[in-house]
């Protein structure tokens, strides 16, 4: 089977020596280490507990047999960390290149010592830069920054672009008080337009661990936690964000799609309807209704979602993104080609094209 998919959201596996190569000596002592407990194994970092071990490379398991416990030796293969092996299984699955984003590094965001915080992210950027360069047709980088340290980010996203990444992330859950539309981060945005990066919002990436992928209810943490990145990005539109910088491109990852066709025409008809309300205050500012900024700056990755191809119209061909999310518990692999040839059925080609191959080609460079 020819591999032709282009997976827009997948993950590496950190080894737990990652950061004890790559961290400034001064910090090894409090990175992430692997404890061997009783019933399973935990990984973590300065007091902090990081992903669950049974999830890391869950998509191994059947929908029976998924667990948070687990043992790395035994629950976490090659393919995480090693780009060799990686290849193999991917292409076995159809699919021909990977955006990758971390898992370990996901968790690091709540963490309150700054020194520590960019001596992580700085040595995971590093690493994975080493790991792309492997093979830098098929795998693409995406290095994370913490937007609230303009210049730490603005001389990370810099670096991070001239070591061959092709994206920046930073968390989705930012707190009431740093809210991406601040004009203090106007630097960090600008920096982005002028290397031709895409900014990243990962699923389960947040500043304040009340928010984190384990807390609250199966209800919040498996449907309505799409809730975060529409809150996001719609006020990025209203509050003019991308008036401001109107070639700035912000990926929603691991979030679906389909919920953007009603909130796109839910917007569209409010803005339209009472803007002239809010004129003058500080909640309505976009000078476009904001499906303009949906379709110009948008984009949004998704695994199994019917509805947003079906919803292709409303919600822009050009916006949407698939991906495996390979190898976390809820991948497409090893199933992508059924799983693709299900949710594209009846639907022409060419925009079955466009959404699992040349959107990401185009985005991310490959």
């Amino acid at each position: 089977m020819p591999s032709f998919a282009l997976s827009a959201d997948s993950h590496v596996i950190e080894p737990p020596d990652l950061w004890s190569k790559y961290l400034p000596a001064a910090l090894v002592d409090r990175a992430p280490t692997v404890v061997h407990e009783a019933d399973t194994d935990r990984i973590v970092c300065d007091g902090e507990e990081l992903a669950p071990v049974g999830l890391l490379a869950g998509c191994y398991r059947r929908s029976e047999d998924v667990r948070l416990e687990g043992r790395w030796d035994d629950d976490v293969p090659a393919v995480g960390y090693e780009p060799g092996p990686r290849l193999e299984a991917i292409e076995a699955d159809g699919v021909a290149g990977e955006v990758l984003f971390p898992t370990l590094g996901m968790h690091v965001y709540p963490i309150k010592d700054r020194e520590l915080q960019w001596g992580l992210f700085r040595g995971y950027n590093d690493w994975l830069a080493d790991f792309c360069a492997y093979a830098p047709d098929r795998f693409k980088g995406i290095a994370m920054l913490l937007h609230e340290d303009v210049d730490a980010s603005v001389a990370e996203l810099q670096r991070s672009r001239d070591r061959g990444h092709a994206g920046v992330m930073v968390p989705l859950w930012t707190g009431e008080e740093n809210p991406y539309h601040d004009r203090r981060y106007d630097r960090l945005w600008a920096a982005a337009v002028e290397a031709g990066m895409p900014v990243n919002m990962h699923t389960s990436t947040t500043r304040d661990r009340s928010k984190a992928w384990n807390k609250g209810n199966a209800v919040d943490n498996w449907v309505l936690k799409t809730s975060q990145i529409q809150h996001a990005i719609l006020e990025m539109i209203f509050y003019g964000l991308f008036d401001r910088f109107p070639e700035l491109v912000v990926v929603s990852a691991e979030n679906d799609a389909g919920w953007a066709g009603n909130v796109i025409e839910r917007a569209d008809f409010w803005w339209a309807r009472n803007r002239k309300v809010y004129a003058g205050g500080d909640t309505v500012v976009c000078t476009h209704e904001p499906s303009y900024y949906f379709h110009r700056n948008i984009k949004m990755t998704f695994m199994r979602d019917r509805t947003a191809v079906l919803a292709n119209e409303v919600i822009g061909i050009g916006s949407l993104l698939w991906s495996s999310d390979y190898p976390h518990h809820v991948s497409t692999w090893p199933r992508t080609p059924e799983v693709l040839d299900e949710m594209f059925r009846g639907v022409p080609d060419a925009t079955r094209r466009a959404i699992v191959h040349d959107n990401t080609r185009d985005l991310y460079g490959f």
